[in-house]
């Protein structure tokens, strides 16, 4: 039974919580379908409320859709610049290479 009541103990305030999510947006979507009295101008603030966040959440995306292709078009240019350095390497060592007579790694 103390197992029981423990564990019953962890999920009350989860259920809780679900309960108050489900009266909050009860209490919002009642607001946002009635249109009577003085209803209607909690409708209005609720609807305005959620035309806020819904623009919002439009700039965050377009930010980060910007942000995404700056750090795309970063990432290409550095590895355009690896690639050109390691190309510049790799020819400088075969100009080495040539330099020596192409007789192994000591030039004799």
């Amino acid at each position: 039974m103390e197992q029981q009541s423990s564990t019953s103990g962890r999920r009350r305030p989860a259920a809780i919580a679900a309960v108050l999510g489900i009266a909050v947006f009860g209490v919002g979507a009642g607001f946002a379908v009635s249109g009577c009295g003085s209803d209607s101008n909690n409708s209005d603030s609720v609807n305005n409320a959620i035309d806020s966040v819904q623009s919002q959440a439009s700039s965050v995306q377009s930010q980060i859709s910007t942000a995404l292709t700056s750090a795309t078009q970063q990432g290409q240019s550095v590895q355009s610049q690896v690639q050109s350095q390691v190309q510049s390497v790799q020819s400088q060592v075969q100009q080495q290479q040539n330099n020596n007579g192409g007789s192994g790694q000591y030039g004799y």
